[in-house]
């Protein structure tokens, strides 16, 4: 995070921010940006344990198809009509909780969960929740771009485990309504709308609904089991209320946040905190950032950027972004993702539309890209979670940043991101917070 004055932009740019004023001296080492390392966007031990095809052409396939899938929801909303949740006052609006103080929860029911995550290969994080009655033990994907908890059941033959076997459960009772849905790449999944006990550590909720997945097409699958989103009621197919906001909504956790801590090329240590903050993950204090539009039709977790940057200059047009844990990658219009590249020498669009290359001899002299999300403060992204091979054969890498095909003013924000930064969705005041990451 940087905090600096705006010593050039385009007269367009000027318009929209004229100028990022310099609110604080920048400590020497955050000044200092490390040199990229060149690393493939997927590991080996990664690709091994997802399927012997899996790739980073993999990642970026499943990427534009959630954006696919996301225009395809938020359309069909609008058709709909159903496009606003019940907001429920919170009383709890309270600052995150942070899980290394002494302060404790308010009442004996408010609680918190901190959840280990694992990195496959910084494409994908997921960990451990517990469904029915006596609990039975799955992998979820925690998803900040969509807003149904998806799980497979132990019939599901296309599923990836661990299974949720409902035959096992006291808890379980289903509604028998059919649910369907289908992705951008063809692959489906069926099943059935059903309650259960859902928990994560010692918080959970008793009849959530979810979809219970008997029938998939190939395709679907992937080191987790199956999808917890996080995102507004509005989106989900389910039409019901998410998880977290459920338990926010009846006063259940120590503060209404859901926060996370991805690690970098692969390592150990990833977090989900539910109801909480784990300061251990960051340095500094986190910067927040209203919701837009911040009200109830709120979709996604959206706030506004005026832009990319590159060594702290706006290179781009303001954008909305939606801050998405289930992408690998950033996505923004072809217009500006070739407006950021145009500063980058040598690179190019790749023949796929949606990369942009450039000698990988160049990588180590690329300079810092960034994001702004006020007038005085860029956060820019590791340069390790930048740059990738793209063709090893020709010397070619690519940066994380990728096009998404559409010119709707939308950037799509994923792990790439966020990997850099511990980053806060906070429910109770409808804002999103950032701070370096460890």
């Amino acid at each position: 995070m940087v905090h600096l004055s705006l010593l050039s932009a385009t007269a367009g740019l000027l318009a929209a921010a004229s100028s990022l004023v310099g609110a604080t001296p920048v400590p020497s080492h955050q000044n200092e940006q490390p040199r990229a390392h060149i690393i493939p966007f997927v590991s080996k031990h990664a690709a091994a344990r997802r399927s012997e095809n899996y790739s980073s052409a993999d990642v970026v396939k499943r990427d534009l198809d959630r954006i696919q899938r996301r225009n395809q929801v938020a359309d069909s909303m609008k058709r709909s009509g159903a496009e606003k949740f019940h907001m429920k006052r919170l009383a709890a609006a309270l600052e995150p909780y942070d899980i290394n103080t002494l302060r404790k929860a308010r009442t004996k029911r408010q609680s918190y969960a901190a959840d280990p995550l694992v990195n496959s290969g910084d494409a994908l994080y997921y960990g451990n929740i517990n469904i029915g009655t006596p609990a039975q033990v799955t992998t979820i994907d925690f998803d900040t771009g969509s807003s149904d908890l998806i799980v497979p059941s132990v019939d599901c033959a296309n599923c990836t485990g661990p299974f949720f076997d409902p035959s096992k459960s006291t808890s379980f009772v289903t509604t028998n309504q059919p649910f369907a849905t289908a992705f951008g790449d063809g692959s489906t999944a069926n099943g059935v709308l059903s309650t259960e006990t859902v928990s994560i550590g010692s918080i959970g909720i008793q009849n959530q609904p979810f979809a219970v997945i008997t029938q998939a097409s190939v395709g679907f699958d992937g080191p987790n089991a199956g999808l917890m989103g996080l995102a507004f009621p509005t989106i989900a197919q389910t039409g019901a209320t998410p998880w977290f906001m459920n338990l926010a909504n009846q006063g259940a956790l120590a503060s209404n946040v859901v926060s996370f801590y991805l690690s970098r090329q692969g390592a150990d240590g990833s977090e989900l905190c539910v109801g909480c903050i784990d300061s251990t993950k960051f340095t500094g204090e986190p910067e927040y950032f209203p919701l837009t539009p911040g009200n109830s039709s709120q979709m996604y977790w959206d706030i506004v950027t005026q832009g990319f940057t590159y060594n702290n200059n706006l290179v781009t047009q303001p954008m909305t972004a939606t801050i998405d844990s289930g992408t690998s990658r950033i996505y923004l219009p072809p217009s500006q993702a070739a407006a950021l590249y145009a500063t980058i020498p040598g690179a190019q669009a790749a023949a796929d539309g949606t990369h942009f290359t450039f000698p990988c001899a160049n990588a180590g002299s690329i300079g810092a890209i960034g994001m702004a999300f006020s007038p005085n403060t860029v956060f820019n992204i590791n340069p390790n979670q930048f740059v990738g091979v793209f063709d090893e054969a020709s010397g070619l890498c690519a940066g994380a940043v990728l096009s998404s095909g559409n010119e709707d003013g939308k950037a799509l924000v994923g792990d790439a991101f966020m990997s850099s930064y511990y980053s806060i969705f906070d429910y109770g005041n409808m804002r999103i917070g950032f701070a370096q990451a460890v």
